[in-house]
């Protein structure tokens, strides 16, 4: 049964410092819900302790593709055993409890990391924001919700002139 709506079991997870950890940047944190789009679909996530409440405006039956987005299905502890065990890489592992890799599209991975060089992450999340405005294709969002866009299309992008880049 298509709902936009789930709860999604976690273990271990971090949602906040994976979203803010500066690997993506198309993540809002929005009353009290992180906010963006995932493979052209809009996206609420909230946790709920060990639960991610999901919200989208499309009805889905499954839930797979943000589950693989998110790795919500990785053993962190086994990726973990594979560390040194020396103190540098013990704090670094306590520091970051819960993080986890985004399975990002890699084209928009790619893009973002290009428009990354010598900037910050609010002015990266800034120009992604603006390719998504200026060259993506609209999202479905809620009812009442400002408008968002996809990550555009690398032949998209290619067409554009440079002064439309800029």
């Amino acid at each position: 049964m298509a709902e936009t709506e789930i709860l999604l079991r976690v273990r271990d997870y971090d949602l906040a410092a994976t979203l803010d950890s500066g690997q993506a940047f198309r993540w809002r944190w929005i009353d009290g819900a992180w906010e963006g789009v995932v493979a052209s679909r809009w996206v609420r996530l909230r946790q709920e302790q060990n639960r991610i409440r999901v919200e989208t405006a499309a009805p889905m039956e499954d839930w797979n593709w943000l589950r693989h987005y998110l790795q919500m299905d990785v053993s962190i502890d086994k990726i973990l055993e594979t560390f040194p065990i020396d103190e540098p890489m013990q704090c670094s592992i306590r520091s970051c409890a819960g993080l986890r890799l985004l399975r990002q599209e890699p084209w928009e991975c790619l893009a973002s990391f290009i428009c990354s060089s010598t900037k910050q992450i609010v002015q990266i999340q800034q120009i992604i924001a603006l390719l998504c405005g200026r060259f993506g294709e609209p999202v479905t969002v809620p009812a009442g919700h400002e408008s968002v866009h996809a990550f555009p299309d690398f032949r998209r992008l290619a067409e554009a002139s440079e002064s439309n880049l800029r």
